[in-house]
């Protein structure tokens, strides 16, 4: 288990779900000795419309689920993530030995009934190892991209930004080739960007760069939509993308 958690909000069968992920566990153990996956499934007891616990239940949970993965990595069991959706918590472990889920059976009784909630652990069986992990779990690029939105809007925040008020937002991409380059150039233009920057030769790293801007909000739902439609249009041409900057709107 490493220290770099972090979160996404997705849909899942059509309903909103939360992913929390430890992204670096496979940095710090020998993933090819954990080769069993477990799971511990609750159900919510105070769900919002949205499907989550409230504030106070999820407060409880998260001190709950502290405990067990304390107790869990006694015995060399790690857990990996969780995934909350439409009234359910789900927590995702590995283990050396199938016959672990017996401690992960008792341990998380012990923890959970007391609390009053009912524990479903099932085993889930994967095509490859960790397969599980990488291809449900983990973040894909638009998921990564969420989450390096939030920190700058959360710095933004700090400064007492305006986060609604539209400003001019500078963002960047690189290209393997200047055809690509171009050819992004071009249909991004349709969608109100304009060209800031291009690179036309190839820099230290080998790629074309072009920086492009437009004028737009960074509160969270529209700067994730605007990078979201960057980096699917980049994608279009093997480009990617590399990030956002914004100057500071003070509130008046």
């Amino acid at each position: 288990m490493s220290d770099n958690w972090n979160f996404y909000i997705d849909e899942l069968d059509e309903n909103l779900a939360s992913f929390v992920v430890d992204l670096d566990v496979t940095e710090e153990i020998n993933i090819s000795k954990y080769k069993w996956l477990f799971t511990v499934k609750l159900i919510v007891k105070s769900p919002t419309e949205l499907g989550f616990p409230d504030e106070r239940e999820d407060e409880l949970m998260g001190e709950l689920e502290y405990d067990l993965m304390e107790k869990l990595n006694e015995e060399d069991i790690i857990q990996v993530g969780r995934l909350t959706t439409n009234g359910t918590r789900e927590f995702f472990y590995y283990a050396k030995k199938e016959k672990q889920v017996k401690i992960i059976d008792q341990l998380a009784l012990a923890i959970f009934d007391k609390s009053g909630y009912q524990t479903e652990i099932s085993n889930l069986e994967e095509e490859e190892p960790w397969s599980f992990y990488y291809e449900f779990l983990y973040p894909n690029e638009y998921h990564l991209q969420q989450m390096g939105n939030r920190d700058l809007v959360e710095l933004l925040e700090q400064e007492n930004d305006d986060l609604e008020h539209p400003r001019e937002i500078q963002h960047w991409i690189e290209f393997q080739t200047l055809k690509d380059l171009n050819a992004f150039e071009q249909d991004i233009h349709k969608e109100g960007f304009k060209t800031v920057e291009l690179e036309v030769e190839k820099n230290e790293e080998g790629t074309f760069n072009i920086t492009i801007s437009r004028e737009d909000s960074v509160d969270y739902d529209m700067i994730d939509a605007v990078t979201y439609l960057i980096i699917e249009t980049a994608q279009k041409y093997n480009g990617e993308y590399d990030g956002w900057e914004s100057p500071v709107v003070l509130k008046k």
